[in-house]
């Protein structure tokens, strides 16, 4: 069965912005506790997008200096640290090199992510990524078709 989006009214948008400030505090402390090596935090999906309907979740991509290659070591290490909001959210914890390795590979939950992403941590970081992913279109690397990325070169 399809979903469909609902429109955004009222109720739906104070619910999102109360999540969205969850978020942020969840970030912040997530950073005072973690401090350098926290890099980045990225809202991506439906909820950067504001297409989101009632049932969507919330996807974040959090950039760090992790311990582990381990993906699910990686979430048991922030949450031993910081407590998790109670929202439906899911985490992708990757390191800086293994984003630009996305990129080339033409990952298309990286690509959207830091082109239609919200920062919710280190603006500086996210428009970086978002000039490397613009230079690799522009040098006809990566092309955006519709909805799908292709690597050109």
């Amino acid at each position: 069965m399809e979903q469909k989006n609902i429109r955004i009214n009222t109720k739906v948008l104070e619910r999102y912005n109360k999540e969205l400030n969850e978020l942020r505090d969840f970030v912040s402390k997530a950073k005072a506790i973690l401090k350098e090596k926290l890099i980045c935090v990225v809202l991506i999906g439906s909820r950067a997008r504001l297409d989101f309907n009632i049932g969507s979740d919330i996807d974040l991509i959090l950039v760090g200096n992790w311990f582990t290659d381990v993906l699910f070591d990686r979430i048991d290490e922030i949450r031993k640290k910081i407590v998790i909001p109670l929202l439906p959210i899911d985490y992708f914890l990757y390191c800086p090199d293994e984003i630009l390795k996305f990129i080339e590979q033409g990952n298309p939950m990286i690509l959207d992510g830091f082109m239609e992403g919200i920062a919710l941590l280190n603006n500086e970081y996210y428009q970086k990524i978002n000039g490397i992913i613009k230079t690799m279109i522009s040098e006809g690397y990566i092309l955006k078709n519709k909805d799908i990325w292709q690597i050109l070169k």
